[in-house]
């Protein structure tokens, strides 16, 4: 039996990842029928069909769920290979390929990636905007390189490295009836309609295990899948929020918004980087995990973005 060429890997995926065919056409800047040549190519390779059609779906038939799982390793094999190349070429150059959680993609990633451009100018990024379940899953699938999240339960195949701890505290509007408060019950959530960004995220699901374990009810919620949405839903009197200080730290600076400790103890999660284990990973890559090490403690602190800015003024307007 032949072989598949690459070029017709790439067109089986391309297929799934654009959802059919005339989109994965599109994509590829190919016709329908020479897509649809390469895609009858590789079957008769194969020898067994990998699509079904179901009325206007296209499916993988269970032939195409073996392939697509060989198939994903053998493409992202020969990319990492190209950039291997790539960089023994030339050194300075490269691909990273970064997934942070939510906020501290928008908030905290841009101090890490200043500092980090200055040392590998050349090398091309990638950030996505992920929460931690997306984030394990798409470094075991090989589409990202390295990732800042939320510390998952030990994921097989991956190894995290911690950086950090911060304290979650509930935001609520200046003019909110708690607002005078030293510190808000537990029980006290169910009262309110809780703004959260992605109920999917683990930051959500350790705050629900938090409820039970306090035998305090579940608060009715309501999701908001911008991060960034969440705080201004707080504002205007929609509900209250439970996040970190480092989130809101303007609005609470210009009093739009008040943070109050939760229960006696307060609630606190840890952050961790994380990549594939045992993948050695290029010096710009192990760069990047160094400047992490060394610069997200001070970012999740109060005045952490000013502290930060203080200490690398040669770079205020790289970005």
């Amino acid at each position: 039996m032949d072989l598949p060429e690459t070029r017709h890997l790439v067109a089986f995926t391309t297929v799934l990842e654009a959802g059919g065919f005339t989109r994965a056409a599109e994509a590829l800047n190919l016709t329908q029928s020479a897509l649809s040549h390469q895609i009858k190519t590789l079957e008769d390779l194969l020898g067994i069909e990998v699509f079904a059609r179901i009325g206007k779906r296209t499916i993988l038939t269970q032939a195409g769920e073996v392939l697509l799982k060989h198939a994903t390793i053998v493409l992202r094999e020969l990319a990492d290979a190209r950039q291997s190349l790539l960089e023994l070429r030339d050194p300075g150059r490269g691909r990273l390929r970064i997934s942070a959680a939510g906020y501290s993609c928008y908030l905290l990633l841009p101090r890490i990636l200043r500092e980090f451009k200055s040392a590998y100018p050349r090398v091309e990024l990638s950030v996505a905007a992920d929460y931690t379940g997306e984030a394990v899953q798409h470094l075991l699938e090989g589409l990202h390189d390295i990732a800042i999240l939320v510390t998952p339960p030990p994921v097989r195949g991956l190894t995290f490295e911690a950086l950090a701890e911060d304290e979650l505290f509930v935001i609520v509007p200046s003019e909110h009836p708690w607002a005078k408060r030293r510190r808000v019950r537990w029980r006290e959530l169910a009262t309110q309609i809780l703004v959260t960004y992605y109920q999917a995220s683990l930051t959500h699901q350790l705050l629900l295990d938090r409820l039970t374990k306090e035998g305090a009810g579940v608060p009715e919620t309501m999701e908001v899948r911008e991060a960034e949405a969440v705080p201004e839903m707080v504002k205007v009197g929609l509900g209250i929020a439970v996040l970190p200080l480092w989130v809101v730290r303007a609005d609470l600076q210009a009093r739009r918004l008040v943070a109050l400790p939760l229960g006696r103890t307060g609630m606190k999660r840890s952050w961790a980087i994380a990549y594939v284990q045992g993948r050695q990973l290029p010096p710009y890559g192990q760069t990047f995990i160094r400047i992490c090490r060394e610069r997200f403690s001070t970012l999740l602190e109060a005045d952490g973005l000013e502290k930060l800015d203080a200490e690398l003024p040669h770079m205020a307007t790289m970005w």
